[in-house]
């Protein structure tokens, strides 16, 4: 197999739009740019080589299903206040895997704030009417963001991503949403948009209290350094400003890489050559055990699989 560069997905939005740069989701599968494997869409590519593509693990677990779904978010309006339902929970409603995800910040304006969990203890007998009346907002967490900060959502996290920030998302593949509120914003219709107060009861955490809500790291040059470790994916920052060989020793899933500053060539042992630009993302199958990657001048990936 060789190194997979998808084609983006652009999705404009009320609030700003998405870029969908790996995705098996039903109606915006992703479809591979070049190579042998020209014109396959990615379900396709894990119907075809399954344990080569996933990892032996990952086929058992998840058969022809891609697991991850990574995304660009750049939100130039506050995003609606959010939860999702953990893997039960959705399977039992929707047939569908949960969606536990992670943010990294790739830019923001100064003074951009998020939403992260309950800053204090909200009763559950409360919760609906400090929807009704938009009070909900003063019980919830919200955190100022720079550049580079890193946060894990778990399922059942209420959330809410701020105007002014360009955001790295993976997640489970999932496209369950339940909408909490919405600041009275209306569609392109003029009408209220729908919440899902009702959905979202079952679905949140309201022991979710937290004042920091931030994954702290520190971020080292040429040098992996590990952000989030979940049953559902890892993740980690590679800042490179010299030539870095990724050796996956006994490791055995696929690699997604996303391009967050500057440009790399990824070269295979066979001396085959990917290039990843910032805003872009590629994916190492899990039969290639090795990558050399290349950083013209500098550039900044990060790194995710499921293990």
């Amino acid at each position: 197999m060789e190194i997979l560069k998808f084609n983006p997905i652009f999705k404009p939005t009320l609030w700003g739009s998405e870029t969908w740069v790996v995705s098996a989701v039903k109606g915006s599968e992703s479809v591979v740019l070049c190579g042998e494997n020209k014109g396959m869409s990615l379900p396709q590519v894990v119907e075809r080589y399954g344990a080569d593509f996933l990892g032996s693990k990952n086929s058992e677990k998840f058969g022809t299903d891609f697991p991850l779904l990574i995304k660009f978010i750049d939100a130039r309006q506050d995003l609606s206040i959010q939860v999702h339902p953990d893997d039960a929970l959705s399977a039992k409603r929707h047939g569908k895997m949960g969606k536990n995800e992670m943010w990294y910040v790739v830019d923001a304006d100064r003074g951009s704030q998020l939403i992260a969990g309950f800053r204090r203890k909200t009763e559950v007998a409360d919760y609906v009417q400090k929807v009704a009346d938009g009070s909900i907002e003063d019980d919830l967490c919200k955190v100022s963001v720079t550049q580079g900060d890193c946060f894990y959502i778990p399922a059942g996290r209420v959330h809410g991503i701020g105007a002014g920030m360009v955001i790295a998302e993976i997640q489970q593949t999932s496209d369950v949403t339940y909408r909490i509120y919405d600041y009275l914003r209306r569609d392109r219709d003029g009408n209220l948009r729908e919440l899902h107060t009702e959905l979202a009861l079952e679905a949140i955490n309201f022991q979710d209290i937290t004042s920091d809500p931030k994954v702290h790291y520190t971020e080292q040059r040429d040098c992996l350094v590990e952000l989030v470790q979940s049953p559902f994916f890892t993740t980690s920052e590679l800042k490179l400003s010299q030539t870095y060989v990724r050796d996956y020793g006994q490791n055995d899933s696929f690699r997604v890489y996303m391009g967050i500053d500057g440009t790399c060539c990824f070269l295979t042992p066979t001396g085959e050559g990917v290039f990843l630009h910032a805003g872009e993302s590629l994916v190492v199958p899990a039969c290639i055990k090795k990558v050399t990657i290349i950083p013209d001048n500098t550039a900044k990936v990060l790194e995710s699989y499921v293990d």
